[in-house]
């Protein structure tokens, strides 16, 4: 079944809801027609489910059923902000698996690399978290956060358990079903030996997510699926 974005608030049953123009490009490179059944989310947790009718030259969405779906739970990724484009990979798959904010860390290595994630591709880069909504399905959209650096959120309280993906570390613990996570995965090049150093001081168990050394937007996938799998595990005992 297609899937379309609206904005948060507007999903309401009985009402006719026009939609963007992102939005109709997608459904006619699906070749979608009126009539058809589709699903809109919005990001907040909210998935409709209505019939696509034309008003005037532009389709428009019919909203039939409105349900709520339950927010996942927080795991949060505190990733270094390096190259903007693989950074991207991480965003185009934050939701599928599983992360409900993702904040770009300005760390010693990345502030060294000349195509980092800059403030001016948050916009483009939070608009790209959210669209991946209409492939992997999710109700909920990750959240991106501003650039942060290192230095102050790790003076800050993170929620649940506490990871550092580190090839040096060992097996992901089980998490409860609901449990937090906040896991810190370095930039090119990995943290700095103080950088490591301060996040062992603040509570971080380092945890190995692979078998060898990955590239950072790979580590940042493999912590998320063992997060995942951390809490399957705890929550069959």
């Amino acid at each position: 079944m297609i899937t379309v974005l609206a904005v948060p608030g507007v999903l309401v049953a009985g009402q006719v809801l026009a939609l963007d123009d992102e939005e109709l490009h997608h459904l006619d490179v699906r070749r979608a027609e009126a009539g058809e059944v589709v699903e809109a989310v919005d990001g907040t947790g909210i998935r409709a489910r209505g019939s696509l009718e034309r008003v005037g030259k532009r389709l428009a969405l019919r909203v039939d059923s409105v349900q709520h779906e339950p927010a996942p739970p927080v795991t949060i990724l505190g990733l270094g902000a390096g190259d903007r484009e693989r950074f991207g990979q991480v965003a185009d798959q934050a939701a599928a698996l599983g992360a409900t904010s993702v904040i770009p860390l300005e760390t010693e290595r990345s502030r060294s690399v000349a195509t980092r994630l800059r403030t001016d591709h948050l916009e483009r880069m939070q608009r790209r978290i959210t669209d991946a909504l209409k492939q992997c399905g999710s109700a909920w959209s990750p959240t991106l956060a501003p650039l942060t650096s290192f230095a102050i959120w790790t003076t800050g309280t993170m929620p649940g358990a506490c990871w550092l993906a580190d090839a040096d570390g060992g097996p992901a613990p089980a998490l409860g079903s609901d449990e937090a996570v906040t896991i810190a995965v370095g930039p090119e090049g990995g943290f700095t030996g103080d950088e490591r150093a301060r996040l062992l001081a603040a509570g971080f168990t380092p945890v190995r997510c692979a078998p060898e050394v990955l590239r950072f937007e790979t580590a940042a996938l493999a912590a998320l699926t063992t997060a995942w799998q951390a809490r399957r595990r705890g929550s069959h005992g």
